[in-house]
């Protein structure tokens, strides 16, 4: 009975039957899910980081635009500063520091909003892979689905099945 007692309170704890299979009852079917490797390896993934990448190249290009203006624009002023007066040097001085932050301020804003993105695109993920994992527990009569686990064999698994139910329909795209 000592050896038992922590196997009795830990199925208790979890509420879990691990009891021995007695004729008629019936076993539990546990399946675990890796949703980490669903949002590093399926191809819905893959598309998302892709439409993300395409958002964020067209504001870089206007990043980019921006602070070589103010490259070029504060090359001219270390060229000609000696020859100007002292009025018209504080004023360049002032106008440029004015785009330095603004150069500044653009990139933190496309930061920023590149991680927003990329937080809407992975919560837009999980809710499909969770619709996806609770129609496959149903079909397949799971009895409990795990997505956060420290541990678990490849006969539980089903991160494999739930990526290609997920990315059915997708159209793989060429790698670059």
């Amino acid at each position: 009975m000592k050896k038992l007692l922590p196997l009795i309170l830990t199925t208790a704890v979890f509420g879990l039957s691990l009891a021995a299979p007695q004729a008629g009852a019936a076993e539990l079917k546990i399946g675990v899910v890796n949703m980490e490797r669903i949002l590093r390896d399926s191809q819905s993934a893959a598309q998302a980081s892709e439409r993300l990448n395409a958002e964020g190249q067209r504001r870089q290009e206007e990043i980019d635009a921006v602070t070589k203006r103010f490259k070029q624009r504060l090359e001219r002023f270390e060229k000609d500063a000696p020859s100007m007066a002292e009025s018209e040097r504080v004023t360049e001085r002032r106008e440029l520091a004015e785009m330095e932050r603004d150069v500044a301020r653009r990139s933190r804003e496309a930061r920023d909003e590149f991680n927003q993105r990329r937080n809407e695109e992975v919560l837009l993920l999980q809710g499909r892979a969770g619709r996806v994992i609770q129609q496959i527990a149903e079909a397949e009569k799971f009895d409990l689905v795990l997505y956060e686990f420290f541990y678990a064999s490849k006969k539980v698994d089903i991160t494999d099945r739930v990526m290609q139910e997920l990315d059915r329909g997708i159209v793989k795209s060429a790698k670059k």
